[in-house]
């Protein structure tokens, strides 16, 4: 994964691939990003997802 994509970025992987995770445990670093977006109050969950949505239409990941 590029360097350039950043937090959002991950975030954006771990969430678009959550359906596909199921069979698999988590990786120290996917553990930490999700506690960290668990953590988010439930308005910044919302934006977060808004812009995952808006990046992936305009980008291909």
């Amino acid at each position: 994964m590029a360097k350039s994509y950043g937090v959002v970025g991950v975030m954006t992987s771990i969430l678009a691939r959550r359906v596909s995770l199921r069979g698999r445990r988590l990786s120290t670093d996917e553990m930490e990003l999700l506690a960290q977006y668990r953590a988010l109050t439930e308005n910044d969950q919302v934006a977060m997802r808004y812009l995952i949505g808006a990046m992936k239409s305009v980008s291909r990941f």
